[in-house]
């Protein structure tokens, strides 16, 4: 049993060499080369390596407490205790509420109460007068200026120069208080004296004529719109509007002298017309059309391009729906390209702007 002892007394008497041979080892060592770090209010001045001190901490600077600030270092900010607070006044007639320490003032003054005033100067329409009053709380005398009122004492109106039917006049007054003259302009009269009239153009059917005449007082010139003439009709009907199956067409007559249109008046299709609108509109239940192509199926039935034309015209058709529907009827048998489409709808008759319709309405 003391033999172990013995060994373990024996190894913590080699570790107190070792640490003893260390601390001897390191008393040889070439000393610290210090970097120092300022003092401050609460360190001395310390090295950065080692934590070696050299001399005192410098202190606090205090700077004593204020109303709104605790004392406080002026060197490192610190601060010890609280402020002091403010040491108010209450406010009065002339001053807000206010700190006897620090001069610092809270809302503001309540102002005089004057229950009457006595006018000492009375105000007139340009001079200012004076009143005054005693407060009822601090009993001090307050006087005030009162405003001019503006309000003159004028005389009545004096006519310094008439008025014509184009000039203006003038009128003045004068106020009795303060002498002020106070000018106002007089309108024109507008009322002229003006000669007899005077054609100065000739009317006809489409220009309307004018007259004038002259103000002998201020030389005016006042000029006057005579009325256009009436048509002289050629009575030669020229058709305006073709007739349809189911409605009336217009014609209508014009004037020799400016080509106005006189007269105006409806009338009905021929048999050949009625029947060409029958056979066009017959076409359209089982096939789609363009017009010009419409109007090439009536000729090769027989019809005049006059009464094809008439008939096709007088049919109310949506060419770009027609259009939609002959690019379907193409696509039902064959593939096309979109460019391809539109040449082919052209092809047929169709307008480049109503090609394009149909084949964007199928889905290009």
């Amino acid at each position: 049993m003391k033999k172990p002892y013995l060994v373990y007394l024996s190894r913590v008497f080699v570790v107190l060499i070792l640490v003893l041979s260390l601390i001897a080892c390191g008393k040889t060592d070439k000393p610290c080369e210090h970097e120092w770090r300022d003092a401050t209010c609460e360190k001395p001045k310390t090295c950065s390596k080692c934590g070696a001190t050299d001399g005192n901490a410098l202190g606090h600077r205090w700077a004593d407490a204020t109303c709104t600030s605790p004392k406080t270092c002026t060197v490192c900010s610190a601060t010890e205790g609280e402020a002091i607070g403010h040491k108010w006044i209450e406010a009065n007639c002339t001053t807000p509420k206010t700190c006897t320490v620090c001069n610092a003032t809270e809302g503001e003054a309540l102002g005089h109460v004057i229950p009457d005033y006595v006018v000492k100067v009375e105000a007139t329409c340009t001079t200012e007068g004076v009143r005054e009053g005693t407060c009822a709380v601090c009993g001090e005398t307050v006087t005030e200026r009162v405003p001019a009122t503006g309000e003159h004492e004028y005389s009545e109106w004096t006519v310094t120069a008439e008025a014509t039917c184009s000039e203006v006049g003038s009128r003045e007054r004068v106020c009795a208080t303060c002498g002020e003259t106070f000018t106002e302009a007089i309108p024109a009269t507008g009322e002229h004296d003006f000669s007899e009239w005077k054609e100065s153009a000739e009317a006809t059917c489409t220009q309307v004529g004018s007259r004038e005449r002259v103000c002998s007082v201020c030389g005016k010139t006042e000029t006057e719109t005579i009325e256009k003439l009436p048509h002289t009709d050629d009575n030669t009907w020229v058709v305006t509007k073709s007739p349809t199956f189911s409605a009336s067409g217009e014609r209508e007559t014009h004037c020799s002298v400016c080509g106005q249109v006189v007269q105006k008046e409806t009338f009905d299709l021929s048999m050949e017309e009625k029947n060409a609108i029958k056979k066009a509109e017959s076409y359209l239940e089982f096939m789609a059309f363009s017009r010009s192509g419409l109007i090439g199926q009536l000729e090769f039935e027989g019809f005049s391009k006059e009464v094809a034309t008439t008939a096709v015209d007088s049919l109310v058709v949506d060419w770009n729906e027609q259009a939609a529907k002959k690019a379907q009827s193409y696509l039902d048998f064959m593939s096309f390209s979109k460019s391809g489409l539109i040449d082919q709808l052209i092809f047929e008759g169709f307008t480049r702007e109503q090609a394009e319709y149909g084949v964007k309405a199928v889905g290009y």
